[in-house]
């Protein structure tokens, strides 16, 4: 048997990227050409094929035109051994992923429509009448309402709020803070904060939450 048996309709397969797991081929374009598949860099890159695959997993997932060489590198598994998904299995599957598609479209939907609905709310809110409202992600306008809000709740402090760089802001206190204060510019800085760490992707990246669109962000409040 070759090093790599041609992948057809109905392979099982698995992947440990983004929480995949096992899927079947439920599609194949072109013709695979599996012994031209070489693997460079100590086995952990393959290159050659020829074909691409369309893989529908348990999940509820698809993979649309997978190249033959992804394929065959090491992040995937192809269980040759095992007895090929029919036509009937594979139908199933689609139907599942279709259904999982439509049920995050429509999630996608609500909390686009719950996010417009908060933004308008906060626009019309009476209670932020004294903060100046704009999209400006620079910092100018979050360090206006920063200090405004400052100013309200914390009135026997003095405050020093400036932009220190476009989308950064910082924000001084010559006074001791207890406890209590320090909690509410704790508060008040989050809601202008842009920037955050996301766990995922393990990297920095951005946000724009519905008090940010109204009353200005910066991506770094310290």
């Amino acid at each position: 048997m070759s090093e790599h048996p041609t992948v057809t309709v109905g392979t099982r397969v698995s992947t440990i990227l983004y929480n995949r797991g096992r899927g079947v081929v439920s599609a194949v374009h072109g013709t695979p050409r599996p012994e031209t598949i070489r693997r460079l860099a100590g086995g952990f890159i393959a290159a050659g094929g020829s074909a691409s695959f369309d893989i529908v997993f348990a999940c509820g997932s698809i993979s649309r035109r997978l190249p033959e060489s992804i394929l065959h590198g090491v992040q995937w598994t192809i269980f040759h051994d095992e007895p090929k998904a029919g036509p009937e299995e594979i139908a199933q599957l689609r139907a599942h992923a279709e259904a999982c598609r439509a049920e995050k479209q429509a999630q996608k939907e609500q909390a686009e429509a719950a996010h417009a609905a908060e933004i308008e709310r906060l626009r019309t809110d009476p209670k932020h009448a004294h903060l100046e409202q704009g999209s400006d992600q620079s910092g100018v306008l979050a360090g206006k309402n920063i200090r405004r809000l400052l100013k309200a709740a914390l009135p026997n402090h003095t405050f020093r709020v400036r932009k220190s760089s476009y989308g950064s802001v910082s924000i001084s206190c010559n006074d001791p803070l207890d406890d209590a204060a320090q909690e509410t510019v704790s508060d008040i800085r989050k809601r202008f904060r842009s920037g955050f760490y996301d766990e995922v992707t393990d990297c920095h990246s951005k946000s724009r939450s519905p008090w940010q669109e109204v009353f200005g962000s910066a991506e770094y409040v310290f």
